[in-house]
């Protein structure tokens, strides 16, 4: 059974994740702080590690940072819209993966299933790639775009090579130079590698804008999305409501961006509510209805959560407004 590791200081988080890793298959641990998450992937040998990076005491860079020092277990990074910086430091320590919150289960499964397909033993394979439009095969060392035959550069190929071979993974642009360029090719750079990649995308058709085959990453890599996803998705089991309500009084001494990371936490939650409430849509048996009920419980707290917090976060903006204005009485 897979052991993952899910490192997050949110409550209504660990909760979700853990039920819905749980009913996958997942033999599921969870550290709400760096400290016990480092001692739990030290001890535990997790396969897979779900890491925020927003954590009280020793932050998850930190942790990724120190897990990296004697472990290669695949991580994957959970970041706010304000977390830019520290998301592309932390793929730069290590991490393998990320997903921005607020995020839905389907996407972390997909991200999970690359992640240990990345960590598994290569299969052989035919090296023949059907996607739709496009047919690569890597051991004949041709391709064909609208059943026409394209020709591709050496390193047009590698880099080709390194995206087909590696589906839904996110590619950094550090792990593609060293894998597309060795050291007989020179030290090339990142501006080098979008020439390439906008290349390879004139030839196959690719758009950047809509991408059907390679979507960029902003600041961290590429990833090649021509695959088709099979897998079905299974949601989790949610049944508690949520707790610990506050009122906008209580959050007056939590900084923005505390409050920004609270209300991504919660519409994360919610998101994941409703995808239940969609996956037992039409279904008439007494235990579908009491998780319906169950569920919409869930959703009238969050919903109060993140109306406590918007209200918080209006009114701060509202002092902002008083502020300026008292500094220009003029205006």
């Amino acid at each position: 059974m897979t052991r993952v590791l899910v490192v997050d200081d949110e409550p209504q988080v660990t909760h979700a994740l853990s039920r819905a890793l749980s009913r996958e298959g997942y033999d599921v641990l969870v550290a709400a702080d760096g400290e016990r998450a480092v001692d739990l992937a030290a001890t535990s040998e997790p396969h897979l590690m779900i890491v925020d990076l927003s954590l009280p005491g020793l932050n998850g860079l930190e942790v990724i940072k120190r897990v990296r020092s004697w472990s290669q277990c695949p991580i994957l990074v959970l970041s706010g819209v304000t977390q830019e910086l520290a998301k592309v430091q932390a793929l730069d320590a290590g991490a393998d993966d990320y997903l921005q919150k607020p995020f839905g289960l389907d996407e972390l499964h997909a991200r999970l299933r690359a992640l240990e397909r990345r960590a598994a033993p290569a299969e052989e394979t035919s090296g023949r790639h059907d996607f739709e439009g496009l047919q690569v095969n890597l051991v004949a060392r041709t391709i064909e775009v609208g059943g026409a035959e394209a020709r591709l550069t050496p390193t047009e190929w590698r880099l080709l090579e390194e995206l087909v071979t590696h589906p839904e993974q996110l590619l950094t642009h550090r792990w593609l130079l060293q894998r597309v360029w060795d050291s007989s090719h020179g030290d090339e750079t990142r501006d080098a590698l979008r020439a390439h990649v906008r290349s390879l995308r004139a030839k196959i058709g690719d758009d950047a804008h809509a991408p059907r085959f390679i979507r960029t990453e902003s600041g961290a890599g590429y990833r090649w999305v021509g695959v088709a996803r099979t897998a079905e998705t299974v949601l989790p089991d949610w049944s508690e409501a949520v707790t610990g309500e506050q009122d906008a009084a209580d959050l007056a001494a939590v900084g923005t961006r505390e409050l920004v990371h609270e209300l991504n936490n919660s519409l994360t939650a919610m998101r994941m509510a409703v995808q239940l409430m969609r996956m037992s849509d039409g279904e008439a048996t007494e235990d579908s209805a009491a998780m319906r009920t169950s569920v919409l419980e869930r959703l009238d707290g969050l919903a109060r959560r993140i109306s406590v917090v918007a209200v918080a976060l209006e009114s701060r903006v509202g002092d902002q407004k008083g502020e300026d204005l008292g500094a220009h009485p003029g205006r």
